[in-house]
């Protein structure tokens, strides 16, 4: 299917051949799944690439663990003890098969293991969707879960239905969200079929990313001696529940037999209990899940500057299969950066600051070969690395989009003010372009004069920079088309050629957007870095505390803080603003981190433990308000130290 796509979109689209789409082509030949051969080849091809444009290249190499599907058995039956199922899969993988296969549907770091169970449906499987159950006088416990994509990380989705005492989740996306209810499915249209699903790791990536089994220092190269969690404390790190994804199609016959069942019922259940509760249908789900060390291997890169301070970028090179859009877009559009930025130097361009360039290994697992690599180099990073970009997903459109650190939107604006949208004369695919910088483009479709972006959470490789060493960052991205090819196996060559990114402008415009802002923030002193702009939106961040809902009895308090962040807004917009970002932000680190999740400094914001990707902001006062009044009362008082 995947050659029959592809020559279908080498014949449907027009052969403008940018160098973002000969690159893309060479790139998504074959899966990239960390660990195995093709994520290797990938390293091999990246490092190339970046060596021919002039950049001293590093093949970082880690042993770290990784699991795949071995095999995995799911069954269903529509009626309590049937032994004949209505429909039943088995899959079988191979990481060390050459060529590389498309790994199957799965979920990594589920339990291995053997559970048939009554299966309920949970909706989004968020707390307020079990405390809605509970109420009703159901219990989950002792049932498989039947969860909805949304609202959450799928890892927090797997915590809380153990919390709530379930034996095994199935996860399934509603075709209303990027499925046949949105338009045509894969390959006549860009959205998911109800055959296919969303692999992705389940593990907790808001407590402790990385590789679980060196959690806050880093793995060693193959044939080192690391140290490692193993036994009960990796246990204890890791999901305990059975756990796979399933198709649409899956998930609505369970569905359909679960109705079915609540139509006959005569047990005597309310409405609102038949509406929600579990029925006879049981599912059977074997799967065994293998935790095995592996190699990856980053790709770093440098351009030299004239002093030993950094600016740092990265993406991740990995992918659950081809991973076009995810990530070999952020991959594509960085190595035009870097072509660009190469033959300035060769021109006798120096940068102030040296520029350092990640591609990342086993992001994909739970942003294993960043938060490694970071966690090797962290004293150096801590002394010297000013910023980190990230471009991850980065195209599938031309809409530009941000979300960072506070003190870096100034910088960010400016750059964007000297990038042009530029379509090429005659060319049909760029019809619809928009006209002038993509900061007009992003002010005029914000409707705002300001730049302000959100701060980021967690879910990519900003995260060990961002909250565990205290270096601001920038998240970037290019959207405005649509697709349900997240983590599939049709996130291809064809999806992004025919549908996310037709005629690679996007692609192209990245690349130049890359190229400008890099450029920018490694001759600025400072690295774009505005202290002035940064105290002021924790000065906003801190009037927000006082209606925050969790704080709303701590009025007296707050007071405290609020009017600690606004004189150090002061204070910073009289003096002149020579400070980096990593000197303001060590102001607000927690030494020993957040209490429950030391690996997280950050006491300005955290990605939330039952969200995952979304950020939440003062973690510390929350998680300090849980311990009592005079904790609370403590936390508040060391954040009001300038």
């Amino acid at each position: 299917m995947f050659f029959v796509s592809l020559l279908a979109a080498l014949a449907a689209t027009p052969q403008t051949q940018h160098p973002s789409r000969a690159l893309a082509l060479e790139l998504s030949q074959s899966p990239r799944l960390a660990g195995t051969i093709g994520s290797r080849t990938g390293a091999s091809l990246v490092a190339r690439w970046l060596e021919e444009a002039g950049w001293l290249i590093e093949l970082d190499e880690r042993e770290v663990l990784l699991c795949y599907p071995r095999r995995s058995s799911l069954a269903v039956f529509v009626d309590a003890g049937s032994q004949t199922p209505i429909f039943d899969t088995e899959t079988r993988f191979d990481p060390d098969a050459i060529p590389p296969g498309d790994v199957p549907l799965y979920s990594a770091w589920s339990a291995s293991g053997l559970v048939r169970a009554p299966v309920i449906d949970v909706g989004q499987g968020l707390r307020p969707d079990y405390e809605t159950l509970v109420r009703s006088g159901i219990s989950p416990r002792g049932c498989i879960a039947l969860v909805r994509y949304g609202g959450s990380y799928r890892g927090c989705k797997v915590e809380l239905a153990d919390e709530f005492g379930c034996v095994g989740v199935l996860l399934y996306s509603d075709p209303a969200s990027d499925g046949a209810a949105k338009g045509p499915t894969w390959p006549s249209g860009p959205w998911k079929p109800d055959h296919e699903a969303q692999r992705g790791s389940i593990y907790s990536v808001s407590r402790a990313p990385g590789d679980p089994s060196t959690p806050g220092w880093p793995s060693q190269a193959p044939g080192k001696t690391a140290k490692r969690l193993e036994g009960e404390a990796l246990a204890r790190a890791l999901p305990r529940l059975p756990c796979t994804p399933i198709g649409a199609r899956a998930a609505a016959q369970i569905q359909t037999h679960l109705a079915l069942a609540r139509v006959t019922s005569s047990d005597g259940l309310t409405s609102q209990q038949q509406a929600i509760g579990p029925g006879p249908v049981e599912v059977r789900l074997e799967l065994d899940v293998p935790r095995t060390l592996r190699p990856i291997v980053n790709v770093i890169a440098r351009l030299p500057g004239t002093a030993d301070t950094l600016v740092l970028a990265g993406n991740h090179r990995d992918a659950w299969v081809r991973g076009m859009h995810d990530a070999g877009s952020g991959t594509v559009s960085l190595v035009r950066a870097a072509q660009q930025l190469g033959a300035r130097a060769r021109t006798g361009w120096k940068p102030r600051h040296t520029l350092v360039l990640g591609f990342w290994d086993a992001e994909e697992f739970g942003l294993i070969g960043s938060t490694e690599w970071a966690e090797a180099h962290a004293q150096t990073l801590r002394q010297q690395a000013l910023v980190y970009i990230n471009a991850d997903a980065l195209v599938s459109g031309l809409k530009f989009g941000a979300s960072g650190t506070p003190g870096m939107f100034g910088a960010l604006e400016r750059s964007l003010e000297r990038v042009m949208f530029e379509p090429p004369s005659g060319d049909e695919a760029a019809a619809g372009m928009p006209s002038g910088s993509i900061a007009d483009e992003w002010r005029a479709r914000r409707d705002r004069s300001g730049f302000a972006g959100d701060l980021p959470g967690s879910g990519s490789d900003f995260a060990v920079f961002l909250h565990h060493l205290g270096i601001p960052v920038i998240d970037l991205s290019f959207h405005g088309n649509g697709g349900g090819q997240y983590h599939t196996s049709f996130d291809d060559f064809g999806m992004v050629d025919r549908f996310l990114d037709p005629g690679w402008h996007g692609h192209e415009l990245a690349g130049r957007m890359l190229t400008q802002l890099l450029g920018d923030l490694a001759d600025d002193p400072v690295a774009g870095f505005d202290a002035r702009e940064a105290s002021a939106t924790c000065a906003e961040l801190a009037r927000e505390a006082e209606k925050d809902a969790r704080f709303q009895a701590q009025a007296t308090v707050l007071e405290r803080l609020v009017k600690a962040a606004t004189e150090l807004a002061s204070a910073l917009e009289r003096a002149a603003p020579a400070m980096s970002g990593p000197e303001f932000f060590a102001v607000l680190s927690a030494p020993g981190g957040l209490a429950g999740r030391e690996w997280f400094t950050n006491r300005l914001w955290a990605p939330g433990l039952e969200t995952g990707y979304a950020s939440e902001t003062w973690p510390s006062l929350a998680a300090a308000l849980r311990n009592g009044q005079a904790q609370f009362e403590h936390e508040v008082s060391s954040l009001t130290i300038p």
